[in-house]
């Protein structure tokens, strides 16, 4: 049996949160989480609909795609199309691989495909100019909702960073932390927030309706799950239709 503190572990309350004995109702929410969150997560993952199970049940194109990168990225972008739950057929060709697949049917999901298996994804989480995690704390990356339903994308962190970004909380209550990928921010996360020790929750800064919303948390779930890619990415189109053979 472990003895090590519960409340350093990905996934704990913090029971030593000075924020708790001010907010009550706060404190409950977060003694709340574990028990919402095993419903929310059903909910949640409707996100994937699109993105994920409705390959199955929808009509799509088979396509193989051919892609440049180096033999090293190779099983990152497998992960990434295993996750969104297309049948898959990987060939290694110069200069890169091709992928024999069947697309979902849902044109905004199969034209933005390529995009999110080719996304470096290289993560930074920040509170102004100081990184607090990277993309090597991240133990899991997948869709959530909150208690309005609203979907974002959790992460879960190592022990270490789950500590840092504690201590960061504590020392800045009304702050709020960055994410950032490849350079850009694509959300943030106030240090308000009641999340459990060691995840986080990013709320993406982007302009567009809930389906939008969505997609774009299943994307980044799916790229941040499975990243980042040690090489660039092209993704160099569909190939041509093999010539018939003789007959």
């Amino acid at each position: 049996m472990s003895t090590s503190d519960p409340s350093s572990s990905p996934g704990w309350l913090d029971p030593d949160d000075p924020r708790l004995p001010s907010r009550p109702l706060w404190g409950i929410a977060l003694a709340l989480l574990p028990v919402i969150g095993v419903f929310l997560v059903v909910v949640a993952y409707a996100v994937i609909v699109g993105l994920g199970t409705s390959a199955r049940s929808l009509e799509g194109a088979e396509v193989t795609w051919r892609f440049e990168g180096c033999e090293a990225a190779q099983p990152l972008l497998e992960a990434r199309l295993d996750e969104v739950g297309l049948p898959a057929t990987w060939t290694a060709v110069d200069g890169g691989y091709t992928v024999k697949t069947q697309l979902t049917g849902n044109p905004v999901v199969d034209d933005t495909l390529p995009g999110t298996l080719t996304t470096p994804a290289a993560l930074e989480v920040r509170a102004g100019d100081e990184v607090l995690a990277t993309s090597a704390d991240v133990v899991d990356a997948g869709p959530r909702a909150d208690i309005f339903m609203v979907p974002y994308v959790l992460l879960r962190l190592d022990d270490d960073a789950g500590e840092r970004i504690k201590n960061h909380v504590r020392s800045d209550p009304k702050g709020r932390m960055t994410f950032h990928v490849d350079g850009k921010s694509i959300g943030w996360q106030s240090n308000t927030n009641p999340v459990s020790v060691g995840e986080l929750e990013i709320n993406l800064t982007l302009e567009g309706d809930e389906e939008a919303r969505m997609h774009a948390v299943a994307a980044w779930s799916v790229t941040l799950d499975h990243g980042p890619l040690p090489c660039p990415v092209t993704f160099a189109g569909p190939t041509a239709a093999p010539a018939p053979g003789p007959g």
